[in-house]
């Protein structure tokens, strides 16, 4: 018969309760025994239960109902000062997630006192991966995307609980990733892009580094092989595994779908401004506002449809191309993409105002009988969005 096999956890947990810390502190090594105990019972339950003839929807259930269990005991002692049987509790969940996690929801979120524990474990060997990268690659600018972007996994907790789906998936990439850290000919540029991509890295800062990575790559590429480079660059790109479902950000595209994206769009742009087209010069249009204010009005327009499916990159790209600001005569593309996430209120007010004396402009001709307000777009700025910052 299936049942709770942490109830007496529970019990040995409120056993102290009402006693000193010091009085537990002289009985820990008895107290940690019976908690280990109650550990050891509640692994042989789960081998008996994971061979026994019970139906598949069951033992969903019973492991499903063990997870929540045990993620609740830890998160409710998370400050307590016997930090040993805490321990204990977390090795339980360790040998539960490793064996049986198969039983259990990968959408459930984990304790952050169990993502600390975790990040003990992985901090050395991230730490070791990082430190063998700068002896056997020299690509500077990979190297500190990776510790902006990974070091923050594995070095420090995170403030707050996250899904057993992002629990597997920094340890299978940092498994990946630390396997091949002895192997020269396995930590180069090419094979840990190759590495990311497969994994669905997709973290912004991540796509910049590819962006720039290609770009760089240009200076010695003649403008009638464009084409060819591109091409080339877009075959380098691994096969899209999308049954797995893992990636670092569900909410965005796969990082090769990003990428091809943005080498097409990218290319089609030295198409215009390269090749048979060499002689044209981009007039760029000096704009009265600053980068943030642009960016700001690159999203009201984004998100209400004007731009159709044309994807981000290009947008970022061609603004960065015709372009200037008040402030600045030459912009990136990157620089948009970084104000366009950040959206700061002194921005949003001022291309408010800008479309709201639009609009008092074009409402006599198209609704003479109504008040120019410019309450539309007032209407559209205050409903934009919140900025993704995770992305950061």
């Amino acid at each position: 018969m299936l049942k709770n096999e942490l109830e007496i956890l529970t019990t040995v947990f409120a056993s102290k309760n009402g006693v000193s810390v010091a009085a537990h502190k002289a009985k820990l090594p008895d107290f940690s025994k019976v908690v280990l105990d109650g550990c050891d019972r509640a692994m042989q339950a789960w081998a008996v239960a994971a061979f026994s003839d019970h139906p598949n929807e069951s033992l969903i259930r019973y492991f499903d109902y063990h997870f929540k269990f045990l993620n609740g005991l830890i998160a409710e002692h998370a400050d307590d000062p016997l930090r040993d049987p805490l321990n204990e509790l977390c090795k339980l969940m360790d040998h539960l997630l490793l064996f049986y996690g198969s039983f259990i929801s990968c959408g459930l979120l984990i304790t952050t006192r169990y993502l600390g524990y975790r990040c003990r474990l992985w901090g050395a060997k991230y730490k070791e991966f990082e430190d063998r990268f700068s002896i056997l690659n020299n690509d500077k600018d990979l190297l500190d995307c990776l510790s902006v972007c990974l070091s923050p996994f594995y070095c420090s907790s995170p403030g707050e609980p996250l899904k057993l789906s992002a629990l597997f998936y920094r340890e299978a990439l940092l498994n990946e990733l630390a396997g091949r850290r002895y192997h020269a000919d396995l930590m180069t540029t090419e094979c840990l892009i190759s590495v990311l991509i497969s994994y669905n890295f997709n973290h912004i800062r991540f796509l910049a580094y590819l962006r720039k990575r290609t770009i760089r790559g240009l200076s010695g590429v003649a403008n009638s092989s464009f084409s060819v480079y591109f091409c080339e660059q877009g075959n380098e790109i691994p096969a899209i595994d999308t049954a797995g479902g893992r990636c670092y950000d569900p909410d965005w595209p796969h990082i090769a779908t990003m990428y091809k994206d943005w080498l097409n769009d990218y290319a089609a742009l030295l198409e215009i401004t390269s090749g048979k087209n060499a002689e044209m010069v981009v007039q760029k249009v000096p704009l009265a506002i600053s980068v943030k204010q642009l960016a700001c009005l690159i999203r009201v327009f984004y998100e209400s449809g004007m731009y159709g499916n044309t994807t981000l990159t290009a947008i970022f790209d061609h603004a960065a191309t015709v372009f200037t600001t008040k402030r600045q005569e030459h912009i990136s593309a990157e620089s948009i993409s970084n104000a366009y996430y950040e959206l700061p209120q002194s921005s949003a007010l001022k291309i408010n105002r800008m479309l709201g004396k639009a609009m008092d402009f074009l409402k006599p001709y198209c609704f003479p009988g109504e008040a120019a307000t410019g309450a539309t777009f007032l209407s559209l700025s205050k409903n934009l969005p919140a900025p993704r910052t995770t992305r950061d």
